[in-house]
């Protein structure tokens, strides 16, 4: 395990930090003991490294043989405020449950825009060309995953390169749901910018469903999912941090029994 240590400046910024940016900040810096490497190498400085938690408070600490040097701690006040944060959605309709019908993809790319969503983005695999028609008047952007058949972290993987990079979180959904309303997408979106958690999720009589809007502050975790899980295991490793929103629409879950 590595040894913690602060500058002073990086104990100034730590100290300025609000409550709930403090807490963050900390379980960061304890993940950081763990896995020193876990931030992302700043280009053309050996051994410095950049990270930031989910509130965007950015950390730059040195690695020197099992000691972190924690040089700098800044909050996210100077840039963009979480009211104008981008939010991109990103549709996974590459399987085949999709594209039996065209209708639910084109609905539930219809349901986003309408939702709120900054931009949006829709995998395709099975029958892409055919679901290429029935989107081509819709302000969407279109990719297609080859691999589907390897699983929904394949399409996730693919949708989530087409993210812009000003991005603050994305949210993930089924394309066989089409029955999701617009104003869960905008309840949802609307939480996360006022909250800035993680993981937003709604859930119907007490269970989870879609869409799922994660910060993209674990895009990196998202991008190491396997097989047939999509966001699943991020969303479970996330479980104590993750804001549950209860509403009325049974639309939200993949089981249709339950949409009457």
């Amino acid at each position: 395990m590595s040894k913690v240590l602060l500058s002073t400046q990086a104990h100034s910024g730590l100290v300025s930090l609000s409550a709930r940016e403090r807490q963050y900040t900390s379980k960061l810096l304890a993940q950081l003991k763990e896995k020193p490497e876990l931030g992302l190498k700043l280009w053309a400085r050996e051994r410095l490294y950049l990270c930031q938690t989910a509130m965007d408070t950015k950390i730059v600490y040195r690695l020197t043989g099992n000691q972190i040097h924690v040089l700098t701690i800044k909050a996210a006040r100077d840039y963009m405020p979480p009211s104008r944060a981008r939010i991109s959605g990103i549709v996974l309709a590459a399987g085949k449950a999709c594209c039996g019908d065209t209708l639910p993809v084109s609905r539930v790319t219809e349901t986003f825009l309408a939702g709120g969503v900054d931009d949006l983005i829709v995998v395709l695999g099975h029958q892409a060309e055919r679901v290429k028609k029935d989107l081509q008047n819709s302000d969407v952007k279109i990719i297609v995953n080859p691999d589907y058949e390897q699983g929904l972290s394949k399409s996730l993987k693919c949708g989530l390169r087409l993210v812009s990079g000003d991005t603050a979180a994305v949210v993930l959904t089924l394309g066989n749901l089409p029955f999701i309303k617009p104003e869960i997408i905008d309840r949802l979106i609307r939480i996360y910018r006022k909250e800035k958690a993680p993981i937003v999720a709604p859930t119907f009589s007490h269970r989870r469903g879609h869409p799922v809007i994660f910060d993209a502050f674990l895009m990196p975790e998202l991008l190491r999912a396997r097989g047939n899980v999509g966001g699943r295991d991020v969303l479970q490793h996330h479980s104590r941090e993750l804001i549950q929103v209860e509403v009325d629409d049974a639309g939200i879950l993949t089981d249709r029994k339950t949409i009457g």
